[in-house]
């Protein structure tokens, strides 16, 4: 079995994304489940456009937001 892949996008500024980071790994750990954490910064608006980067944290589990209803969503920037 592959591990799941976390992705936790962040701005620099932001104090809440090491805890986002640190969370995802006890709860993956805690169901036993295999997982990849991968810290990624957002510096710029247009990486935020690209990256569909809805404000600091942004948590993705295999691609998918962790907000409810995140993919119908275009209000994209470094919030």
């Amino acid at each position: 079995m592959s591990a799941v892949q976390v992705k936790v996008l962040h701005t620099s500024e932001c104090p809440h994304w090491a805890a986002a980071r640190d969370v995802a790994t006890r709860v993956a750990r805690a169901a036993g489940v295999e997982v990849e954490i991968v810290a990624t910064p957002v510096e710029t608006q247009a990486e935020a456009a690209e990256l569909r980067f809805l404000g600091s944290p942004t948590v993705r589990i295999d691609g998918h937001d962790v907000e409810s209803g995140a993919e119908a969503l275009e209000d994209f920037g470094l919030g």
